[in-house]
C-alpha cells in the first residue's frame, strides 16, 4: 500500500516539476490572474475617462430654425450650467475629501460653453441637415417660444441621427436637461399660483438599504467571479492535461511509460494530481486577484454609482430629515436613520473580512469542479497525437464549459434548485453566487456538490480507463473501431468500472430532469405513477441491459441472474419481513442525530398523498415492483458487477450504498436510503443471485405503503404514530432479531455455485 502511494508521489512531484517549468503554464496560471486583472482594470477605466474626457471636449453642433429657438436653447443651457455650479459647490462645502465620488471623470455632461447653436438658412430643412451629418441634433417647439414661454406648454421635437455616437449623446444629455428645464417651470408655476412649492412635495422618499457594505461588496463579486472562475479553471487545466497526453506522445515516451513496471492507474493518479492542482492554484490565484482588483480599485462604488457613499452621508441624509417638518415622522425616521447609520458605520470595515471567510468556502466548492474539469480534458487529450490536435480537441470542451456558466451569469433570479442542482458547471456557477450573497441553502448545496463529485469521479475512472487503452495508446483510427463498434468488441464476462461509473454518471441528470421536469405534486396520482415508472423502466434498467448486450459483456454474470439456495432464500423472507420496523427505527435516530436529514413535512406529504392514492395493485406495481426490479439491475447489478473484483468487497457495498441514495435525490433520504443500498449490495454479493436483493428491496417498499395506509400493519409492526419520536417495544426489538438472523443466514452460508471472476 505504502508503495503504491509512494509510486504515485513520485509521479506526481516529476510531473509538477516539469509543468511548472513550462512557460505557457506559468503564464495561464499566474501571469494571467495577477497581471491581467489590474492591468484591465486600469485599462478600462483609463479608456472610459478618455472617451469621457474626448466627449467633454468635443464640440457640438445644434442647428434650430430660427433666432427665437437659439435664444431660449441659450438660456435652457446657461440654467443648467448654473445648477451644476451650485451643486458642486454643495458637494465641495459638505465633503473635505478630494475623492469623494469614485465616478468622477466617468461622467460627461454638455456644457455649454462646447454648444453651437445654429441658426438654419431659409428654405433648408432641419431633417436634411442632419441627415448629411452637417449638425448633430436639430430642435423645433411647437408652438415656437416667445415671451411667455413659461407660461405656455409645448411639444419639443428633436431630429438626431442615432447611429452617430455625438448625435446620441446630446440627444441623451438634452433630454435631461430639458427634463430639469420642466421642473424648475412647474416649480415656479406653483410658488405664482400658491406661494409655496410644498404642495410638490407631498411625500419624500429616503432610501436606507439593510445590506451592510459587505454584503454589496458581495453582490459585486457575485456578478464578477463565478462565470470568471469556471473559465479560467478551466484554462489553468488545459494546458497541464495536453502536455501530459499529448506532449509525452509527441515526444515519445507515453509508450515507455504504458510498459514500465509501474501501474497505469498509479500513473494516470500522479498525473491527474498535478492537473488538479495546477487547476487549484490558477483558481486560488485568480480569486485572490479578482478580489483584490474589485476591492482596492473600489469597483464596487464604481459600479454602485456611489449608493453607499450618498447612504452614508450624514449631512444628505438630515437634511433631507428636517425638510419633512414634521414632528413625529421625523422622530419615525430619525429612529430607523440612527440605527441604519450605526449599522452602515459598524460594517463599512469589513470587507477584507469577508472576502477571508468567503473565499474559502469558494475554493472548496471548485475542488470537485476542478477535478470534473481536469479528468474530462484528460480524457479527451488521451486521444490526440500532437499538441495541437489536442487544442482543437479542447475548443468544445472549453464551449461546453463556458457557454452554461456564460448563461446562467446573465440570469440572477435562477436559484439553486430543480434541474439545476445537478447540471453540470451551470449549478456551480450558481452555487459560487448564493455563497457571496449568503442565500445558499444546505440541502441544495449538499446534492449540488455530491453531483459534482460523483461526475469527477466517474470522469476519473474514464480518463484512467483511457489513458491505458491500446487503441488510445498507439492512436490509430482503425483501432478506436474497437471502442465503438460492436463486431471489433471482445467478449466480457463483467462491465469494467469505468463503464460502469459512466452510465450512472450520464442516467444521474437524466433522471434527476425527468422527474423534476415531468413529475408535478399537483397532478393526478395515475399520471405520477406511469411517469414514474416509465422513468425507472426506460433510464435505470434499460440502458444498463442495452449497453451489456452491445458490448457483448455476459448477462448472466453482470446482473447476477441465478437462482439462490434454500437457505439464502430464507434469509431473504426474514429480512423481507421484518425490514419495515428496522428503517423506519433506524431512520428516525438518524433524523434525531442531525435536524439537517428532517424532511421536508409539506414536500413529503404531498407526495405521500400521491403513493397512496389509486387502486392497491396499481400502487405497489409503480411504486414496489418496479422500483424494486428496475434499481436492482442497475445498482446491484450493473454497478456492482463493474466494481466487484477491482475493489474489495467492502468497498463495493459502501460505494454502491452511496450512489444508491444520492439516487434518490433528496438529501434528506440520503443516509437511510444509502443504509438500504449497502445492505441490498451486500446480500447479493453473498448470496450470488439479485433476486435476493429484488425480494428485499420490493417487500421494503410495498410494506412500507402498506404500514402508511392501515393503521393494523403499524400496529402490527410496533411502530409509533409520532414520526418525530422512536418508540421501541417488544415487537420491534423481536422484527430486529429477525432481520439480523435474515443477514446472518446470507452472509454466512456459502453461495450455490461459484461464480467466474
Amino acid at each position: 500500500m505504502l508503495n503504491r502511494y509512494r509510486r504515485v508521489w513520485i509521479v506526481y512531484k516529476k510531473e509538477l516539476v516539469e509543468t511548472l517549468r513550462d512557460r505557457r503554464t506559468l503564464m495561464a496560471m499566474v501571469v494571467v490572474p495577477i497581471v491581467l486583472y489590474p492591468a484591465l482594470m486600469l485599462v478600462l477605466v483609463e479608456a472610459l475617462r478618455k472617451e469621457t474626457g474626448r466627449r467633454q471636449e468635443e464640440r457640438y453642433q445644434i442647428v434650430v430654425p430660427d433666432e427665437a429657438h437659439a435664444a431660449w436653447l441659450q438660456g435652457v443651457l446657461a440654467r443648467d450650467k448654473e445648477l451644476h455650479e451650485e451643486q458642486d459647490a454643495a458637494q465641495n462645502t459638505t465633503h473635505k475629501s478630494p475623492d469623494v465620488d469614485p465616478t468622477m471623470g466617468l461622467r460627461a455632461t454638455l456644457r455649454s460653453d462646447k454648444v453651437d447653436i445654429v441658426v438654419a438658412k431659409p428654405g433648408e430643412s432641419l431633417w436634411t441637415l442632419v441627415d448629411r451629418q452637417k449638425y448633430h441634433i436639430g430642435i423645433v417647439l411647437s408652438p415656437p417660444p416667445g415671451a411667455e414661454h413659461d407660461n405656455v406648454n409645448h411639444v419639443v421635437q428633436f431630429i438626431y441621427r442615432d447611429t452617430d455616437p455625438r448625435s446620441e449623446f446630446v440627444h441623451d444629455r438634452l433630454n435631461r436637461i430639458l427634463g430639469a428645464e420642466a421642473d424648475r417651470i412647474i416649480r415656479e408655476r406653483v410658488i405664482k399660483a400658491t406661494g409655496s412649492a410644498a404642495s410638490l412635495e407631498p411625500i419624500l422618499t429616503n432610501s436606507l438599504s439593510t445590506a451592510s457594505p459587505a454584503q454589496q461588496y458581495a453582490k459585486i463579486l457575485a456578478m464578477l467571479v463565478p462565470f470568471l472562475l469556471v473559465t479560467m479553471t478551466i484554462t489553468g487545466a488545459m494546458y497541464p492535461a495536453i502536455d501530459l497526453t499529448a506532449g509525452e506522445r509527441e515526444r515519445g515516451t507515453l509508450e515507455t511509460l504504458a510498459v514500465s513496471p509501474v501501474p497505469v492507474g498509479q500513473i494516470v493518479a500522479g498525473k491527474f494530481s498535478v492537473i488538479v492542482t495546477i487547476a487549484m492554484l490558477s483558481t486560488a490565484l485568480n480569486l485572490g486577484s479578482m478580489s483584490a482588483m474589485v476591492y482596492f480599485s473600489k469597483l464596487d462604488r464604481i459600479v454602485s454609482g456611489a449608493n453607499l457613499m450618498r447612504a452614508m452621508d450624514k449631512d444628505a441624509v438630515e437634511a433631507r430629515i428636517e425638510k419633512l417638518d414634521a414632528p413625529s415622522t421625523g422622530s419615525f425616521t430619525q429612529k430607523y436613520y440612527l440605527e441604519q447609520r450605526r449599522t452602515l458605520e459598524a460594517e463599512a470595515e469589513k470587507k477584507v473580512g469577508f472576502v477571508t471567510r468567503a473565499a474559502p468556502i469558494v475554493l472548496l466548492a471548485m475542488v470537485p469542479f476542478a477535478v470534473l474539469a481536469g479528468a474530462v480534458m484528460l480524457a479527451v487529450c488521451s486521444f490526440a497525437r500532437t499538441f495541437k490536435e489536442a487544442q482543437n480537441y479542447m475548443m468544445p470542451v472549453m464551449m461546453a464549459s463556458i457557454i452554461p456558466a456564460l448563461v446562467v451569469s446573465y440570469m440572477p433570479t435562477i436559484r439553486l434548485e430543480g434541474v439545476l442542482l445537478v447540471m453540470p458547471v451551470a449549478n456551480i456557477v450558481v452555487l459560487i453566487r448564493e455563497l457571496f450573497l449568503g442565500n445558499a441553502n444546505p440541502s441544495a448545496m449538499g446534492i449540488c456538490l455530491l453531483s459534482t463529485c460523483f461526475y469527477a469521479v466517474s470522469a476519473v475512472v474514464v480518463a484512467a480507463k483511457l489513458y491505458g487503452h491500446e487503441a488510445v495508446l498507439f492512436s490509430d483510427v482503425g483501432s478506436y473501431k474497437s471502442l465503438l463498434v460492436r463486431r471489433f468488441i471482445r467478449p466480457e464476462p463483467r462491465p469494467w468500472p469505468a463503464l460502469a461509473l459512466l452510465m450512472l454518471a450520464v442516467l444521474f441528470p437524466a433522471y434527476f430532469y425527468w422527474q423534476s421536469y415531468l413529475v408535478d405534486p399537483g397532478e393526478s396520482a395515475a399520471r405520477f405513477r406511469v411517469v414514474l415508472g416509465l422513468s425507472q423502466i426506460l433510464l435505470l434498467a434499460a440502458p444498463p441491459i442495452v449497453v451489456a448486450w452491445y458490448l457483448k459483456i455476459d448477462l448472466r454474470e453482470t446482473f447476477s441472474l441465478r437462482i439462490p439456495s434454500a437457505l439464502h432464500m430464507v434469509g431473504a423472507l426474514l429480512m423481507a419481513a421484518s425490514i419495515v420496523p428496522v428503517s423506519s427505527v433506524v431512520g428516525q435516530w438518524i433524523a434525531s442525530l442531525s435536524p439537517a436529514f428532517r424532511s421536508n413535512d409539506q414536500l413529503f406529504e404531498q407526495q405521500a398523498k400521491l403513493l397512496t392514492s389509486g387502486s392497491f395493485a396499481a400502487m405497489l406495481t409503480a411504486f414496489a415492483v418496479v422500483p424494486g426490479v428496475c434499481e436492482e439491475l442497475l445498482f446491484r447489478g450493473f454497478l456492482t458487477a463493474g466494481l466487484r473484483g477491482r475493489v474489495s468487497n467492502r468497498m463495493v457495498v459502501v460505494i454502491v450504498g452511496v450512489l444508491f441514495g444520492v439516487f434518490h435525490i433528496y438529501i434528506e433520504k440520503i443516509p437511510i436510503v444509502s443504509l438500504l443500498g449497502m445492505v441490498l449490495t451486500l446480500i447479493c454479493l453473498n448470496s450470488g443471485s439479485i433476486a435476493v436483493s429484488m425480494i428485499v428491496h420490493i417487500a421494503n417498499n410495498s410494506m412500507g405503503l402498506l404500514a402508511t395506509q392501515s393503521e393494523r400493519i403499524r400496529d402490527f409492526y410496533g411502530l409509533s404514530h409520532d414520526t418525530g419520536s422512536i418508540a421501541i417495544d417488544g415487537r420491534v426489538l423481536m422484527f430486529a432479531a429477525a432481520f439480523v438472523t435474515g443477514l446472518l443466514i446470507i452472509t454466512l452460508v456459502p453461495r450455490k455455485t461459484t461464480t467466474t471472476p
